[in-house]
């Protein structure tokens, strides 16, 4: 695994903690509008149930410094997905620990943990002018399709 230049906590969202999911996602939106296929509009009005529902669609991973989010990264399946397949979804670095390696880093982890745990392909769907996550795909662990 490659040198970090600080400490970056990486954990699993737990079950209880479908509120953090909402209010990162809404920074997210609110702060990189173009980066996602929703909007902050639309997921601002999701009711406590809708929120739930978006938590159960996988596992959430956030890395964070001295207690500050740095990070989110959402693993999911569709329904008839393969267990040695899944998707990587909402990848957002806090602005401030942009081009720190903090993408790159956090994407190692989680891919880590998932090949351990048998998964042999991650998807991903990139939007167009998104060049810097392109990028980053590109430089990545080199099975990520």
């Amino acid at each position: 695994m490659q040198k970090f230049p600080f400490v970056l906590d990486i954990r699993r969202l737990g079950r209880d903690e479908w509120l953090a999911l909402r209010d990162i996602r809404l920074t997210a939106l609110r702060e990189s509008p173009d980066s996602f296929l929703s909007t902050y509009n639309k997921e601002r009005n999701f009711d406590d149930s809708k929120w739930r529902k978006e938590f159960d669609r996988g596992d959430w991973y956030i890395g964070s410094r001295d207690g500050r989010l740095a990070s989110l990264l959402g693993i999911t399946r569709e329904p008839k997905t393969p267990l040695d397949q899944c998707y990587l979804e909402y990848v957002w670095v806090s602005p401030e620990y942009r081009r720190t390696g903090v993408a790159s880093f956090m994407l190692n982890a989680v891919l880590d943990q998932l090949r351990a745990a048998g998964v042999r392909t991650a998807f991903l769907w990139v939007l167009d002018g998104n060049d810097v996550a392109v990028h980053l795909y590109k430089q990545g662990p080199g099975k990520v399709i």
